[in-house]
């Protein structure tokens, strides 16, 4: 009888050797990011509207929602391999 592989155990051997990647390439999205450049791809009213008042919330919001839409991306080709 073929013994076939555990697939558990392969998927997380390949999470094990790749997820540096993964968080790296989550990093390198930030080095080069520049408030000007957020600032112009998001509508800073929606977040006055979200009741964010101070520039560390701001700041905050806008690293998520750019960490998010990365992640997507990011994540997708971790998963290709």
């Amino acid at each position: 009888m073929e013994q076939r592989p555990n697939l558990m155990a392969l998927a997380r051997q390949y999470v094990e050797l790749h997820i540096g990647e993964f968080h790296q390439r989550r990093l390198d999205s930030l080095d080069g990011l520049e408030l000007t450049k957020i600032l112009k791809r998001k509508n800073p009213y929606l977040y006055r509207a979200k009741n964010i008042l101070t520039a560390e919330a701001l700041i905050r919001a806008l690293l998520d929602a750019h960490l998010s839409s990365q992640e997507e991306a990011i994540f997708g080709e971790f998963l290709e391999g």
